[in-house]
C-alpha cells in the first residue's frame, strides 16, 4: 500500500470530482455533459483536469446538492451498468478533494468531514468511518451518501446514525 500524499499548499474551495468506475463495454451515452449540466445549473465553475469532470463550488451545499442530483439523474436517465460514477466532495484543497474521491467505489457519493462542517452538519449520509488521507493530518471523518431521497429537489438532511 502507498503512503498517503503529502498536502500541498493550492487554493483552497469547494470541490466535487467525478470519475468512471468502467466495468465492461459501457452501454449508455458518455454522462459527462449530463453531469456538466447539472454542475453549471447549480452555479459551479468547471475546471479542465485528468479526471473527466471536475467543480469548484462557492457554496457547500450547492456542491452536496448537485453531487446527489448528478448521482441519481445518471443511475436513472443513462443507467448503464458498465459505468459507474464515482464522486468526492470537499472544502479544501484540489488534492485532499482527489484523495476523497478515491476513497469511493462505483455509485457512491463520498463526503469530507470538512463538507460535514461547511453544511453545519446537513448531510443525507451516514459515516463510514475515520480516514487518514493525508500523510500530515490527523484521520477525516469520512461520510457515504445514502441517495435516500425520493424528492430530489428538497435539502438533504443527516440521518439518525
Amino acid at each position: 500500500m502507498t503512503a498517503p500524499p503529502e498536502r500541498k499548499e493550492e487554493e483552497s474551495g469547494t470541490y466535487v470530482c467525478v470519475e468512471f468506475e468502467i466495468g465492461g463495454e459501457p452501454l449508455g451515452p458518455d454522462p459527462r455533459t449530463l453531469v456538466e449540466t447539472i454542475f453549471l445549473d447549480n452555479g459551479a465553475n468547471l475546471i479542465e483536469h485528468e479526471l473527466p469532470v471536475l467543480a469548484a463550488f462557492d457554496d457547500p451545499a450547492k456542491a452536496v446538492e448537485a453531487a446527489i442530483v448528478c448521482q441519481w439523474r445518471v443511475q436513472r436517465e443513462i443507467d448503464d451498468p458498465c459505468r459507474k460514477l464515482r464522486i468526492g466532495v470537499h472544502s479544501g484543497s484540489l488534492s485532499e478533494a482527489i484523495a476523497v474521491l478515491e476513497c469511493s467505489n462505483g455509485n457512491q457519493i463520498i463526503f469530507s468531514g470538512a463538507i460535514d462542517v461547511a453544511t453545519g452538519g446537513a448531510l443525507d449520509a451516514r459515516p463510514m468511518g475515520l480516514a487518514k488521507i493525508w500523510a500530515d493530518s490527523q484521520p477525516t471523518q469520512l461520510w457515504l451518501s445514502t441517495d435516500s431521497r425520493p424528492d430530489i429537489d428538497g435539502r438533504p438532511l443527516r440521518i439518525p446514525t
